[in-house]
């Protein structure tokens, strides 16, 4: 028996989106061909591959099975269909990238501009990710040639190569008249009496400090989630923080232009707070001229966001220091 690879993408596109239509509209093809498709593979097969009901389609157990060794099988041929393409003509091919929402909007968009550059026959694929677990899986699945996410967690991951980059300071920011931001100083403690919004999940070794110093609620009052909202957007992060009381880390380049206008106020920061991503890669795995040029440009944009970094913080950090001793001598 011959399985039709085409066929196999159209099995995996479905139990992907759970419909028919959204499965269609994915693979830029009509619900009645899907339909035909997968029908004529399910009698290749003898057996029905998906249950269906008005709320859309589950893989059968025969489905399910035929799903995993499809995806082996379609990731081996997109492989070796990159490989051939690399060999065939210098300087292309296609690369996939993931990132955390912290990479995500300040080194990987600086990189991604000098790589097309320089790679335009190159296709880039970047997915943006706030759970750095689901990075790796994709990453082990062989359906990302690098990760630039967090790292602190990887420590016992002997499959990994990680390549850790500078930490970046994280500060607590808030709109311009949010109650705390008329404070003189502000302690991790009082940000619990606002919603806490984060940009991505909250690593362990930023979490325990943080949850250590949360006031224990009272009898009559219960605790406010931590965090109250999780997004990876920035710019949504942004426009919640502008239009609530809500608190987020971030990095002071992904709020450069806000703190400067005076739209965005910079809190406080903590010692603890700080980025810890990296590059990952499995090892093992020879990576393409591809992903090792990408990766090169990554290291010129970490570098020049160092720089930068060190601009703002002294720039700020002056700014700040006045706006407390105004506030003090208001006070």
């Amino acid at each position: 028996m011959t399985l039709d690879l085409r066929r196999l993408r159209h099995l995996l596109a479905l139990a992907e989106h759970g419909s028919f239509g959204r499965a269609a509209a994915a693979l830029r093809m009509t619900q009645p061909a899907l339909s035909r498709s997968i029908k004529l593979l399910e009698e290749q097969i003898g057996a029905a591959l998906f249950e269906r009901s008005v709320t859309g389609v589950t893989p059968t157990d025969e489905g399910r099975l035929l799903v995993q060794r499809a995806g082996e099988l379609v990731r081996a041929a997109d492989e070796l269909d990159r490989e051939v393409l690399r060999r065939r003509v210098a300087g292309v091919g296609q690369l996939v990238v993931g990132a955390g929402p912290y990479p995500g909007e300040t080194i990987v968009p600086v990189a991604l501009a000098r790589f097309v550059a320089a790679h335009p026959l190159v296709r880039v694929r970047i997915l943006i990710a706030g759970d750095w677990d689901d990075l790796l899986r994709r990453l082990r699945a062989r359906e990302l040639d690098l990760v630039v996410a967090e790292t602190s967690t990887l420590g016992g991951e002997h499959d990994l190569e990680i390549e850790r980059l500078t930490p970046h300071p994280v500060y607590f920011v808030a709109r311009r008249d949010h109650p705390l931001a008329h404070r003189s100083v502000v302690r991790a403690e009082d940000t619990f009496a606002y919603p806490f919004l984060g940009l991505s999940r909250f690593p362990p070794r930023a979490l325990r400090p943080m949850l250590a110093m949360r006031p224990e609620p009272g009898a009559r009052r219960r605790g406010r989630p931590f965090p109250a909202l999780e997004l990876t957007s920035l710019a949504a992060v942004k426009r919640v923080l502008a239009n609530s009381d809500a608190i987020a880390p971030l990095t002071l380049p992904c709020v450069a232009e806000e703190v400067g206008r005076g739209t965005l106020v910079l809190l406080m920061t903590e010692p603890w707070l700080s980025t810890a991503y990296g590059l990952v890669r499995l090892k093992g795995h020879a990576p393409s001229a591809a992903a090792t040029n990408f990766s090169e440009c990554l290291r010129d944009a970490e570098g020049a966001l160092v720089r930068e970094e060190s601009r703002l913080v002294a720039r700020h950090s002056h700014r700040g220091a006045a706006a407390s001793a105004r506030r003090r001598r208001r006070s």
